[in-house]
């Protein structure tokens, strides 16, 4: 039998669960009565792993819908953005904040090195549920000054 998940886990797979539901129903078009739907996926990971599992899943979808907007113009996050939350969601440029690797890799480095990047770290900052005064806040803007200053 799976252990139970900490509280903050467990916030945190209802929250992904909520956001892959809605992107696969209205970004991806996928029935949600479908068996491949990722909710019912994730349901039947579950229920045959537990949930501690299925969060890694949840995780891996995050990531790949994060990829799959990685060239996306700023305007389109925004629009993602206003629509999650208008549903009550968590907003995609936090889900790209939390799970994206290629925001990760930009944190590590330590640098901007594309216009893609740039894109993806100006639509981070444009998300006003990252504190103002944070310090990853501050790195990113620093970021973003530093890249604008090379080209």
């Amino acid at each position: 039998m799976p252990r139970r998940m900490s509280p903050e886990r467990e916030r945190e797979y209802e929250e992904l669960h909520a956001f892959i539901d809605w992107f696969a129903t209205n970004i991806q078009d996928i029935e949600p009565a479908d068996p491949i739907h990722p909710t019912i996926v994730g349901e039947r990971i579950a229920e045959e792993h537990g949930r501690s599992k299925a969060l890694q899943g949840l995780k891996q979808a995050a990531n790949d819908t994060v990829e799959q907007y990685v060239d996306a113009p700023p305007e389109i996050i925004e629009g993602l953005d206003h629509f999650l939350t208008e549903a009550g969601l968590v907003a995609f440029s936090e889900i790209r904040r939390r799970y994206g690797r290629s925001y990760q890799r930009i944190l590590k480095r330590g640098a901007i090195k594309s216009e893609t990047e740039f894109h993806l770290i100006a639509g981070i900052l444009a998300d006003v549920s990252l504190d103002s005064g944070s310090s990853e806040r501050k790195t990113l803007e620093r970021f973003v000054a530093e890249f604008q200053k090379s080209i």
